[in-house]
C-alpha cells in the first residue's frame, strides 16, 4: 500500500481544523488542565504513607490529569470524528476518493496526538512540579505511548459505532474505569494490583514516581504493560477495520 505524504498532510490540516471547531471534543483536554488547577487550589498538600496507603496530592493531581487527558480526551477526539463522519455520510465520499485507509488514519491521528502531548506537558506545572525535576524524554515516551493506545481504542469505538451517540455510550464504561483508576488505587490494594496491568496504572505509577522524591524508574512491568496494550489494541483495531471497514 503506497502512502502519500501530501495526502496525509491534507487530511492532517482538515482534521486539525475540524477538531478545533468541535467544542464538545476540543474542550476535553482543556478541562483536564482546568480540573487539575482547580483541585490544586482546593486540596491541601498531603503526604501519607501509612498502613499501606500512599497518597501524595501532587502525584494524584498529575495522575488524574494525565488519565483525564489521555483517556477521556484521547478516546473522544479519535472516536467521535469517525462516528460523526459516518453519521453525515462524509466518510464514504472521502474513502471513495484516492485516499486509502492508512493515509486517513495517520493524517487523523497526528492532530490528536499533538494536542494530547501539548496538554501532557502543560499538566506538569499545573500539578505543581518543575520541568527541571523530571526526565522529559521518559515522560514524553510513556505519555505518548499511552496516548497512541487511547487513540487506537477511540478508532475501534468509532468504527463499530453508527453515530456519535452510540460512540459515547460504547466508550462510557471505558472512560469511567480509566478516570476512577487513581481513586481505586488509594482505597483498595487488590484493585491497585489489578490496575497496574492497565496503561492507566502505568500513568499513575509515573506520576507517583515523579513526586516521591526521586526520578521515575523504568520497570519491566510498566514497559510490558504498555507494549501489551499497544499490541492488543492494534490487533483488535486491524481486525475491526478489516471486518467492518470505516463506513461499515
Amino acid at each position: 500500500m503506497k502512502v502519500s505524504i501530501k495526502k496525509i498532510m491534507a487530511i492532517f490540516q482538515l482534521k486539525f481544523q475540524l477538531l478545533l471547531s468541535n467544542l464538545s471534543v476540543i474542550l476535553t483536554p482543556v478541562f483536564a488542565i482546568g480540573f487539575v488547577i482547580l483541585m490544586k487550589n482546593l486540596m491541601p498538600e498531603v503526604e501519607v504513607n501509612e498502613q499501606g496507603v500512599n497518597f501524595l496530592t501532587g502525584a494524584f493531581l498529575l495522575g488524574f490529569g494525565l488519565i483525564f487527558n489521555i483517556g477521556i480526551a484521547g478516546i473522544s477526539m479519535s472516536s467521535h470524528p469517525i462516528a460523526e463522519e459516518k453519521e453525515k455520510n462524509t466518510l464514504r465520499v472521502l474513502m471513495t476518493s484516492s485516499v486509502n485507509g492508512l493515509e486517513y488514519f495517520i493524517g487523523s491521528m497526528l492532530p490528536t496526538l499533538i494536542i494530547l502531548m501539548i496538554v501532557n506537558v502543560l499538566l506538569i506545572p499545573a500539578s505543581g512540579i518543575a520541568f527541571g525535576s523530571i526526565q522529559m524524554p521518559g515522560y514524553l515516551i510513556i505519555t505518548a505511548a499511552a496516548s497512541i493506545i487511547s487513540v487506537l481504542i477511540g478508532y475501534i469505538i468509532g468504527i463499530i459505532s453508527k453515530n456519535q451517540t452510540q460512540a459515547g455510550l460504547v466508550g462510557m464504561p471505558i472512560l469511567l474505569v480509566l478516570t476512577s483508576a487513581p481513586l481505586f488505587r488509594i482505597y483498595n490494594e487488590n484493585i491497585a494490583d489489578i490496575l497496574n496491568y492497565t496503561y492507566a496504572g502505568v500513568l499513575t505509577n509515573l506520576a507517583e514516581g515523579l513526586f516521591s522524591g526521586g526520578e521515575y524508574q523504568w520497570s519491566l512491568s510498566d514497559s510490558s504493560v504498555l507494549i501489551g496494550w499497544f499490541v492488543v489494541c492494534l490487533c483488535l483495531f486491524v481486525y475491526v477495520y478489516k471486518r467492518n471497514g470505516l463506513d461499515g
